[in-house]
């Protein structure tokens, strides 16, 4: 719940308090003994991420592309690993989601420094990868492509720059 009209109009899915309508349906209880911090991720974030990875179908050496390193695309790098990929590339810009994607065993690319598809088919000598995850959210940057200032202007909302 939350994220504006979009998904329904209630304010903050990510907030310290949140409107659950029909709460006797989808809630379930988290046992007393784990503490908050325990079960943080697991209504959405965790799960999303993992379910991600397991959709790639995971097989021993695959290479697994993760556009987007948020929360979500944290915990599908985590996940491809957990399932069994060899190598994972991490692609993002911003330098402190980078850093996490790194320390967790990721290759990183910064798509505005490079051209994504060029440097994958580096990195895998022009095999590519064997199953990419989206996990950029909801709000791309409209700056990422110049493919992608003319979908956001197609759209109605125009492009612009930073």
């Amino acid at each position: 719940f939350g994220y504006s009209h979009l998904l329904g109009g209630y304010a903050g899915g990510q907030a310290e308090y949140l409107r659950v309508p029909h709460a006797d349906v989808g809630p379930i209880k988290v046992p007393s003994q784990l503490r908050d911090d325990q079960v943080l991720f697991l209504s959405d974030i965790f799960p999303t991420g993992y379910m991600a990875a397991e959709f790639c179908d995971i097989k021993p050496g695959d290479v697994i592309a993760i556009w987007g390193c948020g929360p979500v695309g944290q915990f599908a790098i985590r996940s491809a690993f957990l399932l069994g990929a060899e190598r994972v590339i991490a692609i993002d810009k911003a330098p402190e989601r980078l850093s996490l994607a790194k320390a967790a065993g990721a290759e990183t690319l910064d798509y505005s420094k490079v051209d994504v598809y060029e440097a994958i088919q580096s990195l895998t000598k022009g095999r590519g990868a064997d199953a990419c995850i989206d996990a950029v959210g909801t709000e791309p940057d409209p700056t990422a492509s110049i493919d992608s200032m003319i979908d956001r202007a197609s759209e109605g909302g125009g492009a612009s720059a930073r």
